[in-house]
């Protein structure tokens, strides 16, 4: 320790200042050109190791480079004697951590204020020619000057200081340091480091916006957004929780809850990818905040301000023809609106579009979780309307005169006024996941079944017989999403197709209802919309605007890019544009029977059907490659954490389930005719054929003495059949034979443990229910649940059995067989899943399940409504 009126060549110690990992901090008077400045005294064994030294000196002389007012300047690296220290900045103020101390949250445009200012010292770091990264963003490393100036201290000091190998996973609280051995060396402090950065990975400017985030709560909750009784506790809920989103004062405007969580997202891909998005999102905040009425801004939540009033603005606006305009003369971006969910609500993700703007832009319909239930708001009210009656909902559209809307719920397409009123059933639906509808001006409504082999159906808004529009063709495997333009006589539709190379893709196509003749337009990742001379759809989860010719029908322009990181539009001949943000990738979750999430399975992907091994050490999952958009199975090493690829550039390997001594996983894939097929878990040898078949077949269990296996055929027919194939026939000329021969759908037949019953899932009541039937005698059935219920799983000893109810709740019901009868109990709702299309398994002993959901921020994300968009794309 350094006293007062020490000295270090020129400059004179005045105070000590703190101490860090990365050494003691002074002020001091540079003696020579007479000023204040800090001294950090570099640590003993850090100057005694040459090599870093060097290496030290060189990322010194990049970060004295930096020249920016909201950066804290380095002067640079002297020696004296054998001490070597840093001369920057002194800086004079309040940290933000002293700002925050006792818990006291910033006020929302104080707080917003300082974080616009952080953003541009990143924006400035990041952009520089080597592209700085912080490594360290905490509120201890930022200060504010009594004139309200932001400075960012200590930055790229991390890398600096750090040694050649990677000492990222060390954890030492409150700043992370190596072993002693390597003192000095700081990646990192626990509670604001990304999760990358917690697991040891690559550090990248993602780590930075990650950072940003937390320090950003932290203002304006006065709380840290990730906290533990010690580091391991902390750094175990940045890798696998959730901030307390609702510790959000109610102010906070809905765009910057939109930002924090982008930059909070586990993934570094799904996160926002640079500064300059933050400035732009929170300079956009700060100026609603300074033109809002001080009434309005003391009396009205965020949540209707952003959109009751933009909403107004909007509609009054285009009600006059008027042209929309931003702070400039000319709009560079659209004005936009932001719709929350309504109160103790989250939207309803399917990974479908459930959220359409009326054609005459003054009203928007969307579903809730849940119970699923439509909703319509007007868009010059800050209250939304639940229709009643409209339980199960899903995928709504609307009439074109603005008054009715459609959707599907309960395996049928329905109808009712937006206004409220009778539910009105049009037509059956084969399939509970429904994929679309569209209404032409002469009441047909042209619609999906959404079962694999199916073309488009079409029926009258008044009811009445149901006629084919598309029949599919070899190799589709599905039409889906029409959407009809605005001549009447041409339909947009998405085509699910097999390439040359064996991946599945999505074409969208245009069909001529009078000529019949198809034209295909493009290859996208979701469906295709119209609306004022331009086609809407996702790539790469971009939402792109493409212009489009109605009257030849052929794209006529080159695509834009309007916003990053969509899942789901809505586009309106009004002019109005609406999206929602999220990505598609999933994540493998473990639950408690209490719902209580222990951690995460790997990092996010596409994930479907995942199976856990006979052992419960492995989980088989099939994964798509965004790339090559091939699915292969995977082996999840739950003990290890590792993941090893077991099939090799399938033809979409999927539906993949264990043998019963978990050495082997058979699957379904499209390679070679398609077919079921064997393969070793370790990948070595090649697949081994069981049963070839174009159709698209699904394993869903075998039997315990492995004799027997349960399939599914998922294609042809809108009502799915169980079969059963003999693994070792002892003649050779056995065929499969339907399991149960009804004239119902019947799907995910699970054997038994003790291999004497099969659970499964049937259509044959008004909703789907699990039942239960004896195995192989077949002489009866049991009706399981009571209220709907599918993809029934068993627990190891057979006295358990769990399925998902309609309003996800995972169920389990227990199960006694004292004779030819099961007893069964009082089914019971376990907690509130978000499992993706039936994707989940449960542990032998019935205490766990590795769940396929989506993030959990995703429910949550806003809808966005864009007013001017058009002239965006002009300018």
């Amino acid at each position: 320790m350094l006293n007062r009126g020490a000295k270090l060549g020129t400059y004179e110690v005045t105070s000590h200042i703190g101490s860090g990992g990365m050494g003691d901090v002074y002020q001091a008077h540079d003696t020579k050109l007479d000023r204040d400045v800090a001294i950090k005294v570099l640590p003993e064994q850090f100057a005694r190791d040459s090599e870093r030294l060097a290496r030290f000196q060189r990322e010194a002389k990049l970060l004295a480079a930096l020249n920016h007012p909201n950066i804290a300047a380095i002067y640079g690296l002297e020696q004296s004697g054998d001490t070597h220290y840093l001369v920057m900045e002194l800086v004079p103020g309040q940290t933000l951590r002293e700002r925050v101390a006792g818990q006291r949250a910033v006020p929302v445009e104080e707080a917003l204020t300082i974080a616009k200012q952080i953003a541009e010292a990143l924006e400035a770091a990041h952009g520089s020619e080597k592209g700085i990264i912080h490594r360290d963003l905490k509120p201890a490393n930022v200060k504010v000057t009594p004139e309200g100036r932001v400075k960012v201290l200590d930055f790229g000091l991390a890398k600096a200081f750090a040694a050649e190998q990677s000492t990222e996973d060390m954890a030492n609280s409150p700043t992370l340091s190596a072993a002693p051995t390597m003192q000095g060396v700081i990646m990192g402090t626990a509670a604001y480091m990304s999760p990358e950065q917690a697991r040891g990975k690559t550090v990248t400017k993602a780590a930075d916006i990650w950072a940003f985030g937390a320090v950003l709560y932290e203002l304006l909750t006065g709380r840290a957004a990730f906290e533990g009784e010690d580091v391991t506790e902390i750094l175990a809920a940045v890798v696998k929780s959730e901030p307390d989103w609702k510790r959000l004062p109610e102010a906070t405007p809905p765009a910057i809850r939109t930002l924090l969580r982008r930059c909070l997202r586990k993934d570094r891909r799904q996160r926002l990818q640079d500064a300059a998005s933050l400035r732009i999102e929170i300079e956009d905040a700060l100026s609603g905040a300074a033109t809002a009425e001080p009434a309005a801004r003391a009396s009205t939540s965020w949540r209707n301000l952003a959109w009751g009033a933009a909403a107004m603005f909007l509609l009054s606006t285009l009600a006059l023809g008027a042209v929309l305009l931003l702070r400039t003369p000319e709009p560079v971006l659209p004005l936009q609106a932001t719709l929350l969910p309504p109160e103790n609500h989250d939207f309803f993700f399917t990974f479908a579009f459930n959220f359409a703007i009326s054609p005459d832009g003054t009203k928007i319909a969307f579903v809730t979780g849940g119970n699923r239930m439509l909703w319509v708001r007007p868009l010059d009210s800050t209250t939304s309307q639940p229709l009643a009656g409209t339980d199960g909902a899903a995928v709504p559209f609307w009439s074109p005169d603005s008054r009715s809307i459609g959707f599907f719920a309960e395996r049928s397409l329905k109808k009712i006024d937006a206004g409220g009123g009778p539910v009105i059933t049009l037509a059956p639906v084969g399939a509970v996941n429904p994929q679309g509808g569209t209404w032409r001006t002469d009441g047909t409504i042209v619609f999906t079944r959404g079962t694999l082999g199916e073309g488009l159906y079409q029926v009258s808004s008044g009811g009445g017989p149901v006629s084919s529009v598309t029949r599919y063709q070899t190799g589709e495997s599905n039409h889906r999403w029409p959407f009809f333009l605005p001549d009447g006589h041409q339909l947009l539709f998405q085509v699910l197709l097999t390439d040359s190379s064996g991946g599945n893709v999505n074409e969208i196509r245009v069909l001529d209802l009078e000529t019949k003749e198809q034209n295909v337009l493009l290859r996208a990742d979701s469906p295709a919309q119209y609306a004022n001379g331009h086609l809407f759809y996702i790539q790469e989860e971009n939402l792109m605007a493409q212009p489009f010719a109605l009257s030849s029908g052929t794209l006529s322009g080159a695509p834009v890019a309007i916003a990053q990181q969509t899942r789901a539009f809505s586009a309106s001949p009004s002019g109005l544009l609406a999206f929602q943000g999220g990505s598609t990738t999933t994540q493998l979750v473990w639950y408690t029977r209490e719902g209580k999430e222990l951690g995460q399975v790997g990092s996010p992907g596409q994930y479907n059907a995942v199976a856990l091994s006979p052992d419960g050490t492995k989980a088989a999952v099939s994964v798509l490659d965004i790339q090559t958009r091939k699915r292969d199975i995977w082996a999840m090493d739950l003990l290890r954490g590792t993941a090893s690829r077991v099939t090799t550039a399938g033809m979409g390997a999927n539906f993949p389930i264990w043998s019963r001594d978990g050495t082997r996983v058979i699957y379904w894939d499209g390679e070679r005719g398609g077919g079921i097929y064997s393969k070793r878990v370790s990948g070595l040898g090649g697949s081994e054929l069981v049963k070839q078949e174009a159709a698209v077949l699904a394993p869903s269990s075998i039997s315990p003495d492995g004799k027997f296996l349960v399939y599914t055929t998922r294609s042809g027919s809108a009502n799915a059949r169980l079969w059963i194939h003999e693994l070792a026939p002892e003649k050779s000329d056995t065929k499969d034979r339907p399991l149960l021969g009804t004239s119902f759908r019947e799907v995910n037949g699970q054997s038994s443990p003790d291999g004497h019953w099969l659970a499964y899932e049937s259509s044959e009541g008004t909703r789907p229910e699990v039942y239960l039937v004896p195995f192989p005698s077949l002489s009866s059935k049991v009706q399981v649940s009571t209220a709907g219920g599918r993809f029934p799983r068993w627990r190891r000893d057979g006295k358990e059995l769990y399925y998902i109810a309609p309003d996800g709740n995972m169920m389990a019901i227990a199960l006694d067989f004292p004779g030819d009868t099961p007893k069964l109990g009082t089914p019971k709702a376990l907690f509130q899943t978000r499992v993706v299309t039936g994707d989940y398994d449960v542990t032998a002993d019935g205490q766990k399940f590795l769940i396929n959901s989506p993030p959990a921020e995703e429910d949550s994300e806003p809808i966005t409504l864009y007013s001017n968009w058009a002239a965006a794309l002009k300018k």
